[in-house]
């Protein structure tokens, strides 16, 4: 019997992943969504029957209940979880006296280069954890398209980028999905890191382009600085911690790091990634303007009186 505990289990990758493994419903395994709160994860289209129980990483009395009889983790680490040594390592600690015997650990491109992410750290630490751990590398989510870019695509046909001329390749969650389900699956993948891409490498004019058509409006792709970029998501109510990543994976596509794909995902599916030009016309819905009497207006900006 196997019992797989997916952290993060409302977000895009984990929620992507549960429903995945309860759609395929697979003979002796169990699936245990581990959420802040459960009543409101079952409000999120899909969840309504999964099993869940309260885990928060940052409230380590919630650790030994969610790990009752758990034999797989695929562990995501939310944005605002900054402090690994803190709260994953220990986590980690009480997995391994638990008895788990195999993470999927859902790190980020180029987490192996950089010290600054925070999954650098974290897939350092795995070489002191004593289980079989199979790590993932997603290039960016396509899914960043119809969330953290959406309004500006929505409401002002842009896509402001700092990613200069660089190219990106995107890859979709529901992908990343079947890999981890697939990796769950075949223990011929534990201890072993993929990194994931979509089928092809494009820049940001080639996007705007696929964009366009799609929506049959002129979107254009700007190229503010780093810092102006974080500045306007910032003020937009973003996550800091999250933004600023983000920024750091948008210059490395600026610096030409992301300019290629390969054959993972396909040698462990056995099919091709879904390209971007299909994802934006299955979500196109997501970028058409509504009526106008119904767009949000902004709050004008206060002019300061000057006295003469």
């Amino acid at each position: 019997m196997e019992k797989i505990l997916i952290t993060g289990a409302t977000g895009n990758v984990g929620l992507s992943t549960l429903k995945l493994l309860e759609s395929r419903n697979y003979p002796d395994v169990e699936v245990v969504a581990a959420v802040r709160d459960i009543e409101r994860a079952k409000k999120n289209e899909g969840m309504a029957n999964c099993q869940f129980c309260h885990f928060e990483f940052d409230e380590p009395a919630t650790y030994d209940k969610a790990l009752e009889g758990v034999t797989q983790i695929v562990l995501i680490r939310p944005n605002q979880v900054s402090d690994v040594s803190r709260y994953i390592f220990p986590f980690l600690a009480r997995a391994e006296k638990a008895g788990v015997k195999h993470i999927v650990f859902v790190s980020i491109v180029g987490a192996e280069r950089n010290r600054i992410f925070a999954n650098h750290r974290t897939e350092n630490h795995f070489k002191k954890v004593n289980i079989p751990s199979t790590i993932l590398r997603p290039s960016l989510y396509m899914q960043n398209l119809t969330s953290l870019h959406r309004h500006d695509i929505q409401y002002n046909d842009k896509m402001i980028i700092p990613a200069g001329q660089g190219c990106v390749n995107y890859i979709d969650v529901r992908d990343v999905a079947e890999v981890i389900v697939a990796v769950l699956m075949n223990p011929v993948n534990e201890n072993r890191a993929y990194e994931l891409t979509g089928p092809e490498p494009l820049d940001f004019y080639q996007i705007a382009k696929l964009f366009s058509e799609e929506l049959g409006r002129e979107i254009k792709y700007t190229r503010p600085s780093t810092i102006r970029f974080v500045r306007q998501k910032l003020l937009d109510k973003k996550q800091l911690l999250y933004v600023v990543t983000l920024s750091l994976l948008y210059s490395a596509a600026r610096g030409g790091k992301m300019n290629y794909s390969n054959d993972v995902f396909k040698s462990i599916t056995g099919h091709d990634p879904r390209n971007l030009a299909d994802f934006i016309h299955e979500y196109r819905e997501s970028w058409i303007k509504p009526d106008s009497s119904l767009e949000p207006v902004k709050p004008r900006r206060r002019l300061r009186r000057r006295h003469l």
